[in-house]
């Protein structure tokens, strides 16, 4: 199923089962339920965008906030920034529907112009409090044997974790610095994560499942007050003047919660090995 323009305003959308998809732009996507009900925070907290880049110890910009371009290519939507004056790299996203998957795929890229140490991209969703957030967790000293342990969270509900590296090196990127500029986070560490794989239950009975792979992503993180959200760090890597980076990651849509957990470890396997 191709996108097609809505004007005014600039937007791009498409269907999803009986579900909406729209695209907003730097702002990411926006999944509208069959009863036209959006399940984003809103109105320009939505899912799947760049919220800030980051490289070298520090924030280089809010990616989401600067202005992109927005075009259709072979039926998909892409959005490119150009380099500014803070970030000398190229970066796009291009939105996929797989409606018999009943999923929407995001595809980053970055091509830099200049060097950079550990260039990050945070990409940020944020869901209402109708939803329960997971996380798909490696935890085998409190549950031997067990390959995922989910941890969730209730809104408002403290202190909890919100943060959790893919691995040692992964923990060393968070602690580099870099969350200490911008708008400061401080990330409250638990255990490395399973699988770089989060969900969110709908109390009215229906999920969204988020994923990434993990050679990817060095880490998951999210509040659950304020705001919900559930992010993604990709990448994480050095790169040289001129070299790319591209990750995929998917947001599928589940009509009903039961085995929920179940259900989204099987729908990651398939999808991991694609």
């Amino acid at each position: 199923m191709a996108f097609s323009q809505i004007s005014p305003p600039p937007v791009w959308q498409s269907s999803l089962g009986h579900w909406q998809v729209s695209i907003l732009g730097a702002e990411g996507l926006r999944l509208n339920g069959p009863t036209s009900f959006h399940l984003d925070e809103g109105p320009r907290f939505a899912h799947m965008n760049i919220y800030r880049v980051l490289a070298d110890g520090a924030q280089l910009e809010v990616a989401r906030e600067r202005n992109a371009t927005i075009c259709s290519e072979e039926g998909d939507v892409v959005v490119r920034w150009e380099p500014s004056t803070a970030c000398r790299a190229h970066m796009s996203v291009r939105y996929c529907v797989a409606e018999e998957e009943m999923a929407v795929d995001a595809t980053f890229t970055v091509r830099t112009e200049k060097a950079y140490g550990r260039l990050e991209l945070f990409i940020a969703n944020y869901f209402t409090p109708y939803y329960t957030p997971s996380f798909a967790l490696r935890d085998n000293r409190a549950h031997p044997g067990t390959e995922v342990a989910w941890y969730r969270t209730e809104w408002n509900r403290g202190p909890v974790d919100t943060a959790w590296p893919r691995d040692l090196q992964a923990r060393a990127v968070f602690q580099d610095g870099r969350w200490l500029t911008g708008h400061p986070l401080n990330w409250q560490f638990g255990s490395d994560y399973a699988l770089p794989l989060m969900t969110q239950r709908h109390q009215y009975g229906h999920a969204v499942v988020l994923m990434a792979r993990p050679q990817d992503c060095i880490g998951l993180s999210g509040f659950n007050g304020y705001h919900n959200s559930q992010y993604f760090h990709l990448f994480g890597r050095d790169l040289e003047e001129g070299e790319s980076l591209r990750a995929t990651v998917r947001l599928a849509v589940l009509t009903d919660t039961d085995d929920l957990d179940e259900r989204s470890l099987e729908l990651y396997g398939k999808w991991r090995e694609v």
